[in-house]
């Protein structure tokens, strides 16, 4: 849709909005990638808590995995189609991924919880375009709020500081790795969550796409690079399980054959019910590139590395929402499979030179550290 089509039919649906009186009992939760992180935590903190006051209503693109699954009766999904008329007639709304392109009546609490704290350029950093649909937009920290706000072009008192609810999880692993069956063998477990290179989902490209024949990963990207570090993980007995991100082209991901090097898909994770923040407080290490999932993983202060080898054409095609991101990336960084291998070394071994420097950078990107970030952000609209 063009851009000045969306923005009157922005336009006509906010004025609807405007004039459907809204249920102070209605809460809403919406995505159009998966039931899952923060408005998933949300919600399973609400339905957690005794009383069931509310009709809650999740418009979800995969809705009917969820339907009729045990949920209680006050719960009911549906479509993102249909979650248009709750939208406007709800009270309180939440969302992370996608949105409805309205603008909230006065007496509504829309909320964007987001998905995590951004080290690459995210919404007005990219395009110039209208990101204002919420009441409120969550920032984990006051280092945060600023860029929050310039990302969603909204004023200061639109932004609160408030940890990402997923992350509540991180303190309560419980069955993550069983919900995998993973071998309960392996001695340790490092967790490598690559953020997107190419994404048909989403129309990027933020790097050129690997050569055919390889694994579509980066720095492994050879089977004989993948094969030496599968060696050095079964010497050790570690277990590398790489969970790859929901908007990746997974036709260039390519590990088969490898016992100790898992790929773990967000379709794998659905099906399984195992939670991503469950399974990364599960893990002894963790390897990244420019996810935001770092910052989360910051609140554990365990062992980052960084996959940086693309860094200088990523720089020009997707960039960074800070001039130089390398203070903000506290570990060592991985530009070779021998960069690679120390890594693996330095967390077999215990050996960890970055515990100062994680420290302070997560003390900079989370204000909360308690585990109770979903209690917070439900109190903090009045649900509570």
């Amino acid at each position: 849709m063009k851009k000045e089509q969306l923005k009157k039919l922005t336009g006509l649906l906010s004025f609807i909005n405007r004039l459907i009186p809204k249920s102070r009992k209605k809460i809403v939760f919406y995505s159009n990638m998966g039931f899952r992180d923060n408005v998933r935590a949300v919600y399973d903190y609400l339905v957690s808590c005794p009383g069931g006051r509310y009709k809650v209503i999740c418009a979800v693109n995969d809705w009917k995995d969820f339907k009729g699954k045990g949920h209680p009766r006050y719960v009911r999904f549906v479509s993102p189609l249909r979650g248009v008329w709750h939208f406007f007639t709800s009270r309180y709304f939440f969302y992370s991924f996608g949105k409805y392109p309205i603008k909230p009546a006065k007496n509504q609490m829309v909320v964007n919880l987001w998905h995590g704290s951004p080290l690459k350029k995210i919404g007005n950093y990219l395009n110039d375009e209208d990101q204002n649909f919420f009441t409120i937009l969550l920032a984990a920290s006051e280092f945060f709020a600023p860029i929050m706000q310039k990302a969603f072009n909204c004023r200061p008192e639109q932004v609160v500081v408030c940890g990402h609810p997923r992350n509540d999880a991180l303190f309560q692993p419980g069955d993550a790795l069983q919900r995998l069956k993973v071998d309960g063998s392996f001695k340790r477990l490092i967790l490598w969550m690559p953020t997107f290179r190419q994404s048909t989902f989403l129309g990027n490209m933020d790097v050129k796409a690997s050569p055919s024949g390889g694994t579509g990963l980066p720095i492994l990207g050879s089977r004989a690079e993948m094969a030496r570090i599968n060696d050095q993980l079964a010497q050790s007995n570690t277990l590398m399980l790489a969970k790859i991100h929901p908007a990746q082209d997974l036709s260039q991901i390519d590990t088969e054959g490898f016992p100790n090097i898992r790929i773990v898909t967000n379709a794998e994770m659905q099906q399984t019910g195992c939670n991503l923040y469950a399974l990364l407080g599960s893990a002894d290490g963790l390897v990244t590139d420019y996810s935001s999932v770092y910052f989360d993983f910051l609140l554990l202060n365990r062992p980052i590395a960084f996959t940086v080898d693309d860094i200088e054409e990523y720089t020009a095609n997707r960039g960074f929402v800070v001039d130089d991101p390398y203070p903000l990336m506290p570990g060592r960084f991985i530009k070779t499979p021998e960069d690679f291998s120390r890594f693996i070394g330095d967390v077999v071994t215990g050996s960890d030179s970055f515990a100062a420097q994680r420290k302070k950078v997560g003390e900079l990107a989370n204000r909360y550290r308690d585990g109770m970030d979903c209690k917070r952000v439900l109190e903090l609209v009045g649900i509570l």
